[in-house]
C-alpha cells in the first residue's frame, strides 16, 4: 500500500474516530442530570436520611434531580438528637444501667433497637401496627413526609431514592405508578436485569456441587496419582440448590416491585409542586418476629390476598445472596442510572452545607419544618 493510501486510510480512521466522539458526547449531552448521593458508610439512621430526602426535594436551591443509596442505622442518630423509646422514666434508667449489647454494639436493655417502624403521612398506628407489642419491645415508630404504607426497616434494608423535577423530566408524568413505571423502565429493570447476569455468569464459571479437599494448604491427593486433586461429591442441599438456580422474574405488580408473586420493598411518594419523590426499601434479608409488630392492613392489593407479611414478603437474600451482597445490589443500581442520566456524584457534607445555610443545619431543619416527625406509642 502506497504513501497515499495509508494517509487516506488513517484520515478515513480519524474522521470515523472524530464522528464517534462527537455522538458520544452529543448524547452524553441530551441525557437529563442527576446528582447522586452514595450514603453507605456514613453511620446516618433512617429519620436522618427521611429528613435529608425531604431536605433535598422541598429546598435543594439548584432544584436537581438525585439518586440517593444507603443502608442505614435503625435508631442510632450520628447528626440529630431527639429521644428514643420506650418513654417512660423507669425503663430508661433500666437500659442505661443494662450491659445488654446487640451484634452492632448497641445497648439494648432488653429493647429492640434492631428495626425502625415506618409510617405513611397519614398511617394510623391503632390500625396498622401491633400496639401492645411495639411499646413493650420499646420500637421506634415513625412518620415520614410521604404517602404509602408502613415498612420495617433495619440493618438490610437497602435504600433508594430517586426525585425528579418536572422541568428535567417533563415525560414522567407527577402520580404515583407514573412514576413507578418510570422506575422500572430507566433504572430498576435494567439494574435487576443485570444482577441476575451476574448470577447466571457467577454459576457459569463457579458451578457449585464439585469441591477440592486441601490440607494444610494443599490439595489432597487421590490413590490415582501423586498431584491429583480429591473431588468430593456434592451434598443433597447442594443438589437441590443446583437445580433450584432460577430467579422469579422482577416486575411491577399493581404498586410493588416483586419477584414472581412477592413483594420486595416498600415504596412510596410525595408530590410538590416542581416535582417528586420516590423511594424504596428493597428487602435484602428481615427478622420474621420485627414483621409481626405489622398488623394486616385493610387496604392492601388484591395479588396479596390475606397472605401474611412472611408469606407475602422474600427477601432478595433467597436469589442473590449465595454469590452476591447488597453492594452488588447498589453498583447495579448505578450502572442503571448512569444508563439513564448524566451523573455527577455529591457528598454529605454538600447536602448539609444546604440545610446549615437555609435552616442553621439538618438539628434545625429536623426541629422547626421536618415533616418526618417521632410517633410515641
Amino acid at each position: 500500500m502506497g504513501f497515499a493510501s495509508r494517509l487516506g486510510q488513517r484520515l478515513v480512521q480519524h474522521r470515523a474516530a472524530a464522528r464517534h466522539f462527537s455522538n458520544t458526547l452529543h448524547a452524553a449531552q441530551d441525557l437529563p442530570k442527576l446528582s447522586w448521593l452514595d450514603l453507605r458508610g456514613t453511620g446516618l439512621s433512617a429519620a436522618e436520611r427521611l429528613a435529608i430526602e425531604e431536605l433535598l426535594l422541598r429546598h435543594d436551591p439548584l432544584e436537581r434531580c438525585w439518586g440517593i443509596i444507603g443502608l442505614h442505622e435503625p435508631t442510632q442518630n450520628k447528626i440529630l438528637d431527639f429521644a428514643l423509646p420506650p418513654y417512660d422514666w423507669n425503663t430508661q434508667r433500666k437500659i442505661a444501667t443494662s450491659q445488654l449489647v446487640d451484634e452492632f454494639g448497641h445497648h439494648t436493655g432488653g429493647v429492640n433497637q434492631s428495626c425502625t417502624i415506618i409510617l405513611g403521612i397519614g398511617g394510623k398506628p391503632e390500625k396498622l401496627i401491633n400496639i401492645d407489642a411495639a411499646r413493650d419491645d420499646g420500637v421506634l415508630v415513625l412518620r415520614r413526609f410521604s404517602g404509602g404504607g408502613t415498612v420495617v426497616v433495619d440493618h438490610s434494608s437497602m435504600w433508594t431514592t430517586f426525585i425528579g423535577r418536572n422541568s428535567i423530566l417533563p415525560h414522567v408524568k407527577p402520580f404515583p405508578r407514573e412514576i413507578m413505571q418510570w422506575s422500572v423502565d430507566a433504572v430498576f429493570g435494567s439494574a435487576f436485569q443485570s444482577w441476575g447476569k451476574e448470577m447466571e455468569d457467577s454459576r457459569s464459571s463457579n458451578p457449585k456441587g464439585k469441591q477440592t479437599l486441601v490440607f494444610k494448604g494443599k490439595s489432597c491427593g487421590l490413590s490415582g496419582g501423586v498431584g491429583e486433586s480429591l473431588i468430593l461429591p456434592s451434598s443433597a442441599d447442594e443438589t437441590q440448590q443446583m437445580h433450584s438456580t432460577d430467579t422469579p422474574l422482577f416486575h411491577l405488580k399493581e404498586n410493588d416491585y416483586v419477584l414472581g408473586e412477592r413483594k420486595i420493598g416498600g415504596n412510596a411518594q410525595a408530590i410538590v409542586k416542581d416535582g417528586w419523590i420516590h423511594h424504596t426499601s428493597f428487602l435484602y434479608d428481615f427478622v420474621d418476629t420485627n414483621m409481626e409488630y405489622l398488623t394486616l392492613p385493610d387496604k392492601r392489593p388484591d395479588y396479596r390476598g390475606n397472605r401474611s407479611h412472611n408469606e407475602f414478603l422474600v427477601r432478595l437474600k433467597e436469589h442473590y445472596g449465595e454469590r452476591s451482597n447488597k453492594n452488588a445490589f447498589f453498583e447495579h443500581v448505578k450502572k442503571g442510572v448512569n444508563e439513564s442520566f448524566e451523573m455527577e456524584e455529591v457528598s454529605l457534607n454538600d447536602v448539609l452545607t444546604i440545610a446549615e445555610d437555609q435552616f442553621g443545619g439538618l438539628q434545625e431543619w429536623w426541629d422547626t419544618k421536618c415533616r418526618t416527625k417521632v410517633v410515641k406509642l
